[in-house]
């Protein structure tokens, strides 16, 4: 057994680490850099030789350098200009890194805000939300902030549209300043309407400009923007009832009389009755129709004749062959908060309608009531004409149906394959509180059914830890060959077991030979195990970065570029 000090003189000293830093290369080099970054510590040593890396011909020594140099924020100021460089480096990992390091480097000068507001509009979505998230960071004034945000917001690209819109957002009342000035510029004021809505009764103060607005626009879609806006901060909103309610008798869009009938219900309108029973006995706009018959039982909770006719009329909205129209049927069932042993009738009578797309609305609307429905569709489980909907629905709540385990399990025993596929795939979404099926799974791993074995070992793997049970069979199967089963045993031993050490001398050569496989989602789910093991302590970096840069498909990319370097999503 080593002594302390000679454990202690394993640790690398300051000057080992420059060394490895500045003169190795490869994974000790990589090593040695994260390593400054992680203790940023004697600055004056350390700021000016990582400095004269920014410009190494590798592009991972570049991006680790300009992130080990962020960690020493206003200790490497003198870092800034060569880091801005690298915001037009030609690997985005590199311009990513440069701008996540900018915005802690503590410099707000022009020459960084106006760098970093050119790489806010980038069409790479981790190079414009690191920009937008620098600028945030560095706070240089709601101006340069607008400015950023403006230019994003006017953007070809949705992309970095959307990132801003995000940033926006995630300032919540910050923002307003900003929305309140977007409001008045014709090329921002529509997604500034989308923030607003996002942020609800967050952005009551907005309501004024919006009002006017409201008074003002004359395109649709603007219009309608402005009355989602309104409906999403709801009561806060109230004085804006009569431009609302005059937008309830459009002629020149059907849609925007419909969002102003959802608006007034929303904003709890206490003066519009009239005007929504109107709406409510149109007979040319079925969509009008079934919001003002809400908005009327939305605004008279107490009144039990509106809020049935209400549910009667929602639900066979679901019926619709418009998904506008059953998207809002089923949202505004939800809004109601009717007690669910009032809704269930109804759309239990929908979910065995002979067309399919009634069947998925119906589904969909009785997952969107929560938990609250899981003992009642459980009971189901037993009616064969039911079973169906119901496995479906409990699939749709995912880990919300945890309390329908037990019923799962008893409605597999003796179900044909294709019933025992779906309740797996159920327990699958259900996730870690599924443990208690692991035995039934396990038998599973035997049928003859390739859709049952392998939703089996999907729903193992989402179990995670709980399914120790199941590791001696998976564990067999993972050894057998170089079969898709066999990866996916591997895959879910890496959840299961990952410090078992038997399991992890199997599975590891498995995991590492799979991330060749031809097969794009093959690889996805390999990629994923790997960083399961990577949690676990232990490393295929080696491979993961080789898929990081070399991989055909993007998307595994960008997993595997995740995987090895996780603090890139931050």
């Amino acid at each position: 057994m080593l002594g302390g000090a000679q454990v202690f003189a394993t640790e690398p000293t300051l000057d080992q680490m420059l060394k490895s830093a500045t003169s190795s290369s490869g994974k000790e080099q990589y090593t040695a850099i994260d390593d400054l970054g992680e203790r940023h510590a004697h600055a004056a040593q350390v700021v000016p030789k990582l400095i004269k890396m920014l410009d190494d011909k590798d592009p991972k020594v570049r991006w680790r350098t300009a992130r080990t140099l962020g960690e020493y924020r206003g200790q490497a100021k003198e870092a800034v200009e060569g880091i801005r460089k690298l915001l037009g480096d030609k690997d985005p990992i590199v311009q990513y890194h440069a701008a996540v390091a900018l915005g802690k480097l503590e410099d707000t000068s022009d020459e960084t805000i106006e760098a970093l507001v050119k790489v806010a509009t980038s069409k790479d979505q981790r190079v414009s939300r690191a920009g937008i998230e620098a600028i945030r960071h560095l706070k240089p004034g709601p101006k340069r902030v607008a400015e950023v945000l403006g230019k994003a917001l006017k953007s070809s690209d949705p992309a970095v549209t959307v990132q801003a819109l995000e940033a926006i957002v995630a300032e919540g009342k910050k923002a307003l300043p900003f929305l309140k000035e977007a409001l008045q510029n014709p090329e921002t004021a529509y997604v500034a309407c989308a923030a607003i809505e996002q942020l609800g009764p967050d952005a009551a103060e907005t309501v004024p400009e919006l009002t006017v607005l409201v008074e003002k626009s004359k395109h649709s879609q603007m219009q309608i923007q402005l009355l989602l806006a309104l409906a999403a901060i709801g009561p806060d909103a109230a004085s804006a009832e009569p431009q609302i309610k005059s937008e309830l008798e459009s002629s020149k869009d059907a849609t925007v009389p419909v969002a102003a009938a959802y608006a007034l219900g929303s904003i709890g309108a206490k003066n519009s009755d009239a005007e929504l029973k109107k709406a409510a006995a149109t007979k040319n706009n079925e969509f009008l129709q079934m919001m003002a018959i809400w908005a009327i039982a939305k605004l008279h909770p107490d009144d039990d004749a509106a809020k049935k006719a209400a549910i009667e009329k929602l639900t066979q909205a679901l019926k619709s062959d418009k998904p506008a129209v059953r998207s809002a049927a089923a949202k505004s069932l939800q809004s109601l908060h009717a007690p669910p042993e009032e809704v269930a009738p109804y759309l239990v009578k929908l979910v065995n309608d002979p067309n399919p797309q009634v069947q998925t609305n119906a589904v969909d609307a009785i997952a969107s009531l929560g938990d609250s429905v899981v003992p009642r569709v459980s009971q189901a489980l037993s009616n064969p004409q039911l079973r169906g909907p119901a496995i479906r629905v409990l699939k749709e709540l995912g880990p919300k149906a945890s309390g329908a385990v037990d019923s799962l399990i008893a409605a597999a025993d003796k179900a044909d394959p294709k019933v025992q596929t779906d309740i797996q795939m159920t327990l699958a979404a259900i996730g870690p509180a599924a443990a208690p099926a692991t035995e039934m799974l396990v038998k599973s791993l035997g049928s003859k059914n390739a859709n049952e074995r392998e939703s089996a070992l999907l729903a193992l793997r989402k179990i995670g830890p709980g399914a120790k049970a199941a590791v001696k069979p998976l564990l067999e199967l993972a050894k057998t060959d170089d079969s898709f089963e066999s990866a996916a045993a591997a895959w879910a031993l890496a959840r299961i077991a990952p410090d078992d050490k038997e399991v992890v001398d199997a599975i590891m050569p498995k995991l590492e030979k799979t991330l060749k496989s031809a097969d794009e989602q093959e690889r996805m789910d390999d990629v994923e195990a790997l960083s399961d093991m990577k949690a676990a302590g232990h490393s295929a970096d080696a491979e993961l970065e080789k898929a990081a840069k070399d991989d055909s498909s993007p998307m595994v990319r960008a997993a595997a570029e995740e995987a090895v370097h996780p603090k890139a999503a931050e």
